[in-house]
């Protein structure tokens, strides 16, 4: 079973992550696949779930669900898990996802893994191995729940695949008829959002700034070349701790992951704590004046050379090329 990240009357994309990381377990467990959608308007995403691998969507639609309350879909869904027993459970690693997991496992007596990078399982034992980084990054663990039901681990957005949808897959709608909390004990008086929004976890071309940018100058010198290239701007975290850029930009393990064609890794070492949001991006571009930094190693193309040298240039051929195409 997947719960749905619903919000703004959008459905959360790493909904078709999880889709796609459950049909793959789903080659050794032959059993079906539920997602689960609580909020206002969720009713139009059901057939996308069923076209990405869900046999089963259980649909709570109603205008009193948004914004999301935590202690609401908390209720819900333990109704729900009650009613329908899954051997597994997934959530995606957002802040409100999180903390509906913890909650949830706590009313169900399990085990709950958080922050997940790969999921597989062990037969015949129906095991779900939930991996993931520990020790600040420095070695992948893996965590079972071998007996309490059900396995529950929330994964990180961008760290699974999602699958081609098949507009041809059929599969059903339930609405299941559940309680609402008589007495709430919490109420949402506002939501703001932050002012800096980031692009999506998958992004066609990311620029990204690490500690070697050393200062604002270093950082605008990134985000000219970003901006040249129409790329995303991205980070490590000692470049979000000056402040120098908001939270939505780190990449990493603290961060979030991401996929998609070029990663452009400028003044960046290559620690585990940050590659293990890079996985993903076909291919990485580094520039690093120490030529022993692991990001060199990691990357399909490095240049050995001052940030401050090298960038310029590259701006200045990114944009003679414009010119040229134009």
């Amino acid at each position: 079973m997947i719960i749905g990240n619903h919000a703004d009357g959008r459905l959360d994309p790493a909904v078709y992550e999880l889709l796609g990381s459950a049909r793959e377990l789903n080659r050794k467990l032959q059993t079906d696949i539920a997602v689960v959608l609580i909020g206002s308007g969720t009713s139009a995403y059901a057939a996308s779930c069923i076209s990405h691998g869900a046999d089963t969507v259980y649909v709570l639609d109603q205008p009193g669900l948004s914004p999301l309350s935590e202690e609401v879909h908390t209720e819900l869904l333990h109704q729900l898990v009650l009613e329908a027993k899954p051997e597994i459970l997934l959530l995606s690693s957002t802040i409100h996802s999180k903390s509906i997991a913890a909650r949830l496992a706590a009313r169900l007596n399990t085990g709950l893994t958080a922050d997940c990078t790969e999921l597989d399982i062990d037969l015949p034992s129906r095991v779900l191995l939930q991996i993931r980084p520990a020790r600040e990054g420095a070695l992948m663990a893996t965590i079972c729940c071998p007996e309490a039901r059900p396995q529950m681990a929330t994964v990180r957005p961008g760290a699974m695949s999602p699958c081609e949808p098949d507009p041809c897959r059929t599969g059903r709608i339930i609405h299941p008829q559940l309680q609402l909390p008589s007495v709430l004990r919490t109420s949402i008086l506002e939501v703001i959002r932050s002012r800096e929004v980031s692009g999506s976890a998958a992004s066609d071309i990311i620029v990204a700034a690490g500690r070697g940018v050393c200062s604002k100058e270093g950082l605008d010198l990134v985000r000219e070349l970003a901006a040249c290239l129409g790329a995303e701007l991205g980070a490590t975290r000692p470049v979000i701790d000056q402040g120098w850029l908001d939270y939505s930009r780190q990449i990493g393990l603290t961060g979030r992951n991401v996929s998609g064609r070029i990663y452009i890794a400028i003044g960046i070492s290559g620690a585990v704590q940050h590659t293990v949001g890079i996985r993903r991006m076909d291919t990485v571009i580094a520039i690093n004046r120490d030529r022993t930094a692991p990001i060199l190693g990691l990357a399909a193309h490095g240049i050995v050379a001052d940030l401050f040298e090298a960038v310029p240039l590259l701006i200045d051929q990114v944009r003679q090329n414009i010119t040229v195409g134009r």
